[in-house]
């Protein structure tokens, strides 16, 4: 099975191409698929176009616009209790602020670093805003790298909700 093949559908954004995983009506995973797509992928955008579909879109078009205004639409988080536990903290993270893995760490009597494995294993960041979470000496990582892409990614999605939140 194709990659493309497990998107409902791939929409652009700011950032890059998304593709978005559903299960009936709940998504259950955004993945960045980067600037480029494929010519198999390109068959995948907008290849669904259903109430949920567009309601996903425009949530994720109306973060991108006015991050503090979102509605996140209904999803399935599938992960370990710990996991659940971090993604909860996460969703609590307001737009504009960030936090740090040893703070969220604390708050759940864990480790730094298992708080960034369970931010790795995030299916719907953006939602889950896990690109608020940051060292202590800098922007740590995202998607489970520390440069790249990824870094831009969150780096972006850090400054477009600095500038949108400080209006």
């Amino acid at each position: 099975m194709a990659v493309e093949e497990n998107y409902a559908t791939i929409m652009e954004s700011p950032v890059g191409y998304l593709g978005l995983q559903l299960d009936g009506q709940t998504l259950i995973g955004i993945d960045f698929l980067g600037k480029r797509i494929s010519p198999g992928q390109v068959q995948c955008l907008n290849k669904l176009s259903n109430e949920t579909v567009k309601r996903i879109q425009s949530a994720l078009n109306g973060y991108f616009s006015d991050p503090e205004k979102v509605i996140p639409p209904a999803t399935f988080l599938n992960g370990t209790e710990f996991q659940k536990k971090v993604w909860q903290v996460l969703s609590l993270i307001k737009p504009g602020q960030t936090r740090t893995y040893g703070d969220i760490a604390g708050e759940l009597d864990s480790s730094p670093r298992a708080v960034g494995n369970a931010c790795r294993r995030n299916p719907v960041p953006i939602f889950i805003p896990c690109h608020r979470v940051v060292s202590a000496s800098g922007r740590g990582g995202f998607m489970g790298k520390t440069s790249g892409e990824a870094m831009d990614i969150k780096e972006w999605l850090l400054a477009n909700e600095q500038k949108t939140t400080a209006a």
